[in-house]
């Protein structure tokens, strides 16, 4: 979930680049706000932003795609869209952050401990092979 800016893929990429991060999951990940996930994605984000600057969230929005609406209704509302936008992005990032650690420690863990397993069987292996040679 991200701030709703234009361009979100291109912004994606640039970030990606310059934090060396993963471009083309950085890319893809930005096609979860689609079409069909927005609407409900920004009025979570509505409803915390509302909740973080203690006002009563609006239950009836409509989206009209005209002046007046962008000048009126998005007027009142792009403040706590974009503050919950953003708590709840730094949220989720900090989230995923410290569960893909968690992951990435848990999966070298266990590929040690194969290795470390494969290696005294084969030490075992060597040792019973040369006693059975003598």
């Amino acid at each position: 979930m991200s701030i709703p800016i234009p361009g979100q893929m291109v912004a994606a990429a640039v970030f990606a680049i310059l934090f060396r991060a993963n471009l083309p999951l950085s890319v893809a990940l930005v096609w979860i706000s689609n079409p069909l996930t927005m609407g409900p994605i920004f009025y979570f984000n509505y409803v915390v932003g509302t909740y973080i600057l203690g006002q009563d969230a609006t239950e009836d929005l409509t989206f009209e795609l005209s002046w007046h609406w962008m000048n009126h209704i998005l007027g009142d509302l792009w403040q706590p869209l974009y503050l919950g936008s953003s708590v709840v992005g730094l949220a989720l990032g900090a989230i995923a952050y410290f569960m893909i650690h968690i992951l990435w420690r848990w999966h070298v863990i266990k590929t040690w401990r194969v290795r470390c397993d494969n290696r005294k069987a084969l030490k075992n292996q060597a040792k019973n092979n040369n006693l059975h040679k003598k």
